[in-house]
C-alpha cells in the first residue's frame, strides 16, 4: 500500500511532502507496530454522535453528495453538554499535531505511530472517530475560507495568508480527494459498529477473527487522514501553479489509499453483516425456545401466551374489531377460547372456505350458548417484502375489512420466531388453518377447520374429545353428506325419495346416465331426483362451468352452485381426515370405507351414489352403472319382487373385475397431520400400496 516521505530542501524552500509511493504488501508488521501503541485504560467514547457532528460538518461544509440530509438537534443533548468538553482538548491536540507535523519533514508512518501513541489509552474505535474529527476540524476551516472569502472581508484575507486555491481550477484534486473522506467516514461507522455489537451473548468467531483486520483498517484509515492534510496543505495557488510538484503522482497515491480503505470497508462490512446475521439468528432461536417453553407451561389464563404470539415489543393495540372496524386490545380475549385462523392474503370474492367461514361465525355469535366463550382472530402471514409494496397494503386493508372477526392490524405484530412457530409447531404450509386454544393458553387443536365444515358451531370447542363423541352420534347416510348444503335435498330424504348424487367430467357419459336414469325411473313409476355435485378431478371449479352450463342447458339433471360443490367435497374430506386423524380402521369403521369409496371413485371418473331416503345403498364407478341400466330389461323382473336399489346393488356386486379399471388412488396431505398406514381398496379388497407423491399448487 502507499506510503509517502516528507523532507525539507536544501534550498529552504517549504519542503515536498509527499514524494514516492511505496507498495506494503503484508500488514502483519503493521498490525503488530499499531497494536504495541494500544494501551486502553477502560475510557470509553460515544462514537455515534461524534461521528454525527463529524457527517454534519462535512455535510455543511463540504459538497461531498451525502445522500440523508442532517436533521437540527440531531446529537444528543446530553453528548454535546458534557462529552464534548471533555474531547475538544484532545481534538484540537489532535488537529494541530497533524497540522505541525504535516508542514514539517517526517515519514507518513512515523506520523501515524505518533498520533496512535496519543491516543494509546481509547479503544480502538475511538482513536478512529477522533483522528476523524481532528481532520475534519482542519478541512472545514479549508472549505470555509473557499465558500465565504468572496463575501466575508475577513475571510477573504484569512485566504490570502493561507493562498487559498480557486476552487473551480481544482474540482478534479478535490473530487478526488472527498471520494477518500467519504471512503473513510464509511469505513469508521463500520469498525465503530463492530464495537457495538454484543458480543458478550453470544459466540462470535466472526468477530474474533476482524480484530487484526480492524487494526489493519484502522492504521491505513489513519494514513489516508495523514495523506488528505498534507494534500489539502499543498492545495495554495502558489503550489498550483508550482511546475515542480507533481500532481499526477499525488493522484496516483491518492487512488491506491482509496482502493486500500475501500476493499478494507467491503471485508469488514461482510464481516459485520454475518456477525448481524448470527446475533439475529441467536435472538430469534432463543425467542422462540423461550416461545416453545411457554406454551408448554401451565398458566391462569391465555394473555400471557397471547402477548407473545401477537403484540410482542409493540405497545400498540395490536387487533381489530371485524365488526367496528376500531383497534382492540388483547385483554378482549382473556379467558375464552381463541380459534386462529392463521393464513396468507386472500380473495374474498372468491375465497368460498372464507364465505362459508364468516356464515358459520356469525350463526355461532348469534347462538347464546357459545357466543361469549370464543373469540376468532385471523393472523395474515405476509412477507416482510411483500408488505413494503402498495398493493399487498391496499389488500391487507380489504382482507380485514371483509372479515367479521378480529384481524391482527399489522403481519408485523407477528414475529419471525412466532412465525417460525406457526410454521414448526402448527404445521402450517402456505394452506389456511384454524388453531384453537383454550382459556388457559393450551392449544386444544392444530386444526379445527375440518370439525368447522363438518359440524359448524356444533364442534365447540372443537377439542377431539368432543369429535370423538359427535362421531359416536353419526352414521352413514346422504344427511350426513349434505346437511347444510342443500335444503331441497333434505327434503327429498325426508320424504323417502330415490335421489342420485353424480359427479365426474364426460358430459357424453353424464348425458348417457341421467337420460338412461330417468327412462328407468318412469318405467318403475318411482320418484327419481338427481343432482350433479361436481368432481375433484379438475383443479378449480371454474373449469367446470361449460360443463355445468351443459347440464343446465340440456336439463340432464340438478346441478347445484360451484360454492355448494367446493363445500360438499371440503366436508367429505373434512370426514375423512377426521377419521384417520383419530385412528379409526377402514375395515371396521363402514362411514369410512364409504368416504374412500366416493373419494377414489372420483378421482377415476364419472361416479354415482344411488339412496333411498338417506340410506346411501350403492356407490359404484359410472361406466360399470351404465352397464348395468343399459342392461335393466335383463334384470329388471327381479326389480318386481324386490327394490330397485336392492338389486342394482347386488347387480353391481356380481359384475367380474374389469381388466381396465383404472387404479384406485387416495391422497393425503401429510401437512394435515396423521396419514393412514394401510388402506383396503373398495373395488378389489387388497392392500392399498403406498406411495410418495410431491405436488406444487403455485400457491393456489
Amino acid at each position: 500500500m502507499a506510503t509517502f516521505e516528507l523532507s525539507a530542501s536544501g534550498d529552504g524552500r517549504r519542503p515536498d511532502p509527499v514524494q514516492k509511493l511505496i507498495i506494503m504488501s503484508d500488514d502483519t508488521v503493521i498490525t503488530k507496530q499499531i497494536q504495541d501503541t494500544h494501551s486502553p485504560d477502560g475510557r470509553v467514547i460515544d462514537c455515534d454522535p461524534l461521528l454525527l457532528i463529524i457527517e454534519e460538518i462535512l455535510y455543511r461544509a463540504v459538497p461531498l453528495g451525502i445522500q440523508a440530509a442532517m436533521q437540527e438537534n440531531s446529537i444528543p443533548a446530553g453528548f454535546t453538554e458534557g462529552v464534548l468538553e471533555r474531547l475538544s482538548y484532545v481534538v484540537n491536540r489532535i488537529s494541530s499535531e497533524m497540522t505541525y507535523k504535516c508542514l514539517t519533514s517526517g515519514d507518513a508512518h512515523d506520523i501515524v505511530i505518533s498520533l496512535l501513541q496519543l491516543l494509546s489509552n481509547y479503544p480502538w474505535e475511538g482513536k478512529l472517530v477522533l483522528l476523524l474529527a481532528a481532520f475534519v476540524l482542519m478541512y472545514s476551516e479549508f472549505w470555509i475560507l473557499i465558500k465565504f472569502h468572496e463575501s466575508s472581508k475577513l475571510a477573504s484575507k484569512i485566504a490570502i495568508l493561507k493562498q487559498v486555491p480557486e476552487v473551480e481550477k481544482l474540482k478534479r484534486q478535490l473530487d478526488g480527494l472527498n471520494n477518500l473522506i467519504m471512503l473513510m467516514l464509511d469505513l469508521a461507522k463500520c469498525i465503530v459498529g463492530f464495537y457495538k455489537l454484543p458480543a458478550q451473548k453470544v459466540d462470535l468467531p466472526e468477530l474474533s477473527g476482524a480484530v487484526d483486520t480492524i487494526s489493519a483498517a484502522i492504521y491505513w484509515t489513519a494514513r489516508g487522514i495523514v495523506f488528505c492534510a498534507v494534500y489539502t496543505s499543498q492545495l495554495t495557488a502558489a503550489n498550483y501553479e508550482d511546475p515542480t510538484l507533481n500532481w499526477g503522482t499525488l493522484e496516483k497515491e491518492l487512488s491506491a489509499l482509496a482502493d486500500k480503505i475501500r476493499s478494507s470497508n467491503e471485508n469488514l462490512q461482510k464481516q459485520l453483516t454475518d456477525c448481524y446475521q448470527i446475533i439475529e439468528e441467536k435472538k430469534e432461536n432463543d425467542a422462540y425456545e423461550q416461545l416453545v417453553r411457554l406454551t408448554e407451561m401451565a398458566h391462569i389464563d391465555n394473555l400471557k401466551v397471547l402477548r407473545a404470539l401477537i403484540s410482542g415489543d409493540n405497545d400498540e393495540p395490536p387487533l381489530i374489531d371485524g365488526t367496528t372496524k376500531r383497534t382492540a386490545n388483547l385483554d378482549l380475549l382473556r379467558r375464552k377460547y381463541v380459534l386462529f385462523l392463521i393464513s396468507g392474503l386472500f380473495d374474498a370474492s372468491t375465497s368460498f372456505d372464507l364465505n362459508v367461514l364468516c356464515q358459520i361465525y356469525m350463526e355461532a355469535k348469534a347462538y347464546s350458548g357459545i357466543r361469549n366463550d370464543f373469540e376468532l382472530v385471523w393472523m395474515p402471514i405476509v412477507d416482510s417484502l411483500q408488505l413494503q409494496t402498495e398493493v399487498t397494503k391496499q389488500k391487507l386493508e380489504i382482507c380485514q375489512g371483509y372479515v367479521p372477526w378480529y384481524s391482527v392490524r399489522q403481519p408485523s405484530f407477528i414475529s419471525k420466531p412466532v412465525k417460525r412457530f406457526i410454521k414448526e409447531k402448527f404445521h402450517y404450509r402456505n394452506r389456511q388453518i384454524l388453531v384453537v386454544m383454550d382459556p388457559c393458553g393450551k392449544v386444544s387443536s392444530l386444526n379445527a377447520l375440518h370439525m368447522m365444515w363438518i359440524w359448524g358451531t356444533a364442534g365447540f370447542p372443537f377439542t377431539k374429545t368432543r369429535e370423538q363423541a359427535l362421531w359416536q352420534e353419526e352414521t352413514w347416510g346422504l344427511e350426513l353428506l349434505v346437511n347444510g348444503i342443500d335444503t331441497n335435498l333434505i327434503q327429498w330424504i325426508r320424504s323417502g325419495s330415490y335421489i342420485i348424487l353424480y359427479g365426474g367430467f364426460d358430459l357424453q357419459e353424464i348425458s348417457d346416465f341421467t337420460v338412461t336414469a330417468r327412462r328407468i325411473g318412469r318405467q318403475l313409476n318411482i320418484t327419481l331426483e338427481m343432482v350433479y355435485v361436481g368432481t375433484t378431478a379438475k383443479s378449480t371449479l371454474q373449469e367446470l362451468r361449460p360443463l355445468i352450463n351443459d347440464i343446465k342447458n340440456q336439463r340432464l339433471s340438478n346441478c347445484w352452485e360451484e360454492v355448494m360443490m367446493w363445500f360438499f367435497w371440503t366436508r367429505v374430506g373434512s370426514m375423512l381426515l377426521s377419521k384417520v386423524q383419530l385412528e379409526a380402521n377402514d375395515e371396521q369403521d363402514p362411514v369410512m370405507q364409504e368416504l374412500e369409496k366416493l373419494l377414489m371413485y372420483d378421482g377415476m371418473g364419472t361416479w354415482a351414489l344411488f339412496s333411498k331416503g338417506s340410506d346411501v345403498m350403492l356407490t359404484g364407478r359410472g361406466p360399470a352403472l351404465l352397464h348395468l341400466l343399459h342392461k335393466f330389461d335383463e334384470w329388471k323382473a327381479n326389480v318386481l319382487r324386490r327394490d330397485f336399489l336392492i338389486e342394482l346393488k347386488e347387480q353391481y356386486n356380481r359384475l367380474p373385475a374389469a381388466d381396465d379399471h383404472p387404479c384406485c388412488h387416495l391422497e393425503f396431505d401429510h401437512t394435515a397431520g396423521r396419514t393412514p398406514e394401510s388402506m383396503i381398496c373398495p373395488e378389489c379388497h387388497r392392500s392399498m400400496e403406498q406411495l410418495v407423491v410431491f405436488t406444487c399448487c403455485h400457491e393456489h
